[in-house]
């Protein structure tokens, strides 16, 4: 699979989801080709269901300039290019084309008109993807003051209570692949509930996400009872359900960075190790704005998605905050997993719900408009589904997530909900290989590096004393995890990008232009400068002379 999560999409899955929405298929755009040979036909059929899907006359003109203008008449009115270099008629028949592919052999000539009319939608679909990207880029760069400044000090909470529990100094212990061998689903199979403590809230509306509270969680390897359901259990992993969706989606993580730190040390009187893995830090100098704010409005929506005046007790214990120890398998493997429960849905019978934000940005790009004609919204790229799968898995059958799709200043677009059964079992074989290599080092405190832009990670392992040259092989942590004041501006946010979901018009190739043919119906308004009064005194003046 493509690490690069913000990159275009298979071309094959989105053929399949664009053909089984609409009536035709999909592929990629294209430009700069010889034109088609105008003799190839569309079946009429076609061109009425094409028609009926945009509420025209059930027996319309099958004339290309009817089935053109009527087409013109679903763009922005503001619309005027660029335009595709094929007619309607011929994303009618490349739709129609790919339909047809799907279930029967497409005879000589019918295969030729697809090879040509995919090459040249290839091309301008490049074209497309790669100018609504560079259009996007900017629009990930915003973020509000108040929510740089208190995101990292955020950042700065949490690296100090990293520092406070690791060495200062690892050098490189290990390199690996962060490429899956083989892509193979191994069960993660529960075993049991071990222990719960604390309360969480009912859940609520919001129109805007504004309020935050932070919860002082402590590391796993920190944590006293983990370490005891751990012994009773005999975990060969402990680890929280955030810290495992990490490793999770570490094969899609090429553009983004990944540090995890975690402990390897003996089991009593076992010769064999256990593996304590803490959650992600995030080097502040490395966050994003959009990172931030992803983080932040998730935060948010765990207090302002919430009603505190309704609560539901998990335990005896009346703690503010709460915490969940399972007990899992995955391959052989025993696995502790601790994970908190946001909220709960009485119309769902108590169901546990988690929260997760996701920021889109609001572009209004040509590209934007021709993609949300029918809705708007951005992809959901594998990391989030990745995510959104384990936290609704861990928490049971019933359990969901309520993801608050956002702007850049916290309002809330819509409120989408998830369950483990609207994802496709995700493969796993690759985290359970990782948990095993992780299990196979030497007793100690290590760190799981990914820089963005390489295809390999790094096992970094704590030394004794501080070594004062600088080297690659040398990781300082409180060089790493130095506290910044803003994120910066300039960030490189390439690996933030997520394209926008198709929501074009029946009939319309995704993620390419408008039909060439449009454009005679697409001219811009005429607009008239009205001459200032200044001007129109002159121009009395010489008329009077």
């Amino acid at each position: 699979s493509d690490p690069d999560e913000a990159s275009k999409p298979n071309d094959a899955s989105v053929e399949s989801d664009v053909v089984d929405t609409l009536l035709g298929a999909m592929s990629s755009p294209q430009m700069n080709s010889p034109p088609v040979r105008q003799d190839a036909q569309v079946s009429s059929d076609m061109l009425v269901a094409m028609m009926a899907v945009e509420g025209v006359d059930p027996k319309p003109d099958l004339s290309s300039d009817a089935l053109a203008k009527a087409m013109a008449t679903k763009l922005p009115k503001t619309y005027a290019g660029p335009f595709s270099q094929l007619t309607t008629l011929e994303h009618a028949q490349y739709l129609s084309l790919v339909q047809r592919s799907k279930t029967s052999q497409l005879n000589g000539r019918d295969a030729s008109d697809l090879l040509r009319l995919r090459s040249r939608i290839d091309i301008e679909q490049q074209k497309f993807r790669s100018q609504a990207r560079e259009q996007c880029l900017p629009f990930l760069r915003q973020i509000q003051d108040n929510v740089n400044m208190q995101m990292c000090r955020e950042l700065g909470t949490r690296a100090r209570r990293v520092l406070a529990a690791y060495p200062q100094q690892f050098r490189a212990h290990k390199v690996r692949t962060i490429r899956a061998g083989v892509s193979k689903y191994e069960p993660l199979e529960f075993k049991g509930m071990l222990f719960q403590r604390g309360s969480c809230a009912h859940v609520a509306e919001a129109a805007k996400l504004s309020r935050v509270e932070w919860a002082d969680e402590e590391l796993v390897s920190m944590d006293e009872k983990a370490r005891e359901v751990a012994e009773t259990t005999e975990a060969d992993v402990v680890v929280s359900d955030t810290a495992l969706a990490v490793l999770l989606s570490l094969p899609h993580a090429y553009l983004r960075d990944v540090f995890v730190p975690f402990v390897v040390e003996e089991k009593p009187g076992d010769s064999s190790m256990r593996v304590i893995i803490d959650d992600q830090v995030v080097p502040p100098h490395s966050a994003t704005p959009h990172m931030l704010n992803e983080m932040y409005y998730a935060q948010s929506a765990r207090s302002d998605l919430t009603d505190p005046t309704c609560k539901l007790s998990l335990s005896e214990s009346q703690t503010p905050s709460n915490a969940t120890y399972t007990q899992w398998e995955l391959n052989g493997q025993r696995l502790v997993i601790r994970y908190t429960v946001h909220a709960f849905s009485k119309s769902d019978g108590d169901a546990a719900v988690t929260f997760a934000a996701k920021v889109e940005t609001q572009t209004n790009s040509v590209e934007a408009q021709l993609a949300s004609i029918r809705g708007r919204n951005e992809e959901i790229v594998e990391r989030e589904r990745l995510a959104w799968w384990l936290a609704a898995y861990l928490r049971g059958s019933a359990s969901h997530v309520r993801v608050a799709h956002v702007d850049t200043m916290g309002n809330v677009l819509r409120v989408s909900q998830h369950t483990a059964s609207d994802v496709q079992v995700p493969p796993t074989r690759a985290l359970s290989e990782l948990l095993r290599d992780l299990a196979q080092l030497p007793k100690g405190k290590y760190v799981l590096v990914h820089r963005r832009h390489a295809w390999d990670a790094t096992v970094f392992r704590a030394v004794d004393g501080v070594d004062k040259r600088k080297s690659e092989a040398v990781l300082d942590l409180r060089d790493e995890l130095a506290p910044v004041e803003m994120a910066d501006a300039e960030a490189d946010v390439e690996g933030d990008y997520v394209p926008m979901a198709w929501h074009g018009m029946p009939g319309h190739v995704p993620y390419t232009y408008a039909p060439c043919d449009l454009e005679p119906f697409c001219s811009p308004p005429v607009t008239w400068n009205k001459p200032s009064r200044t001007r129109r005194k002159q121009k009395k003046r010489k008329a009077k002379q």
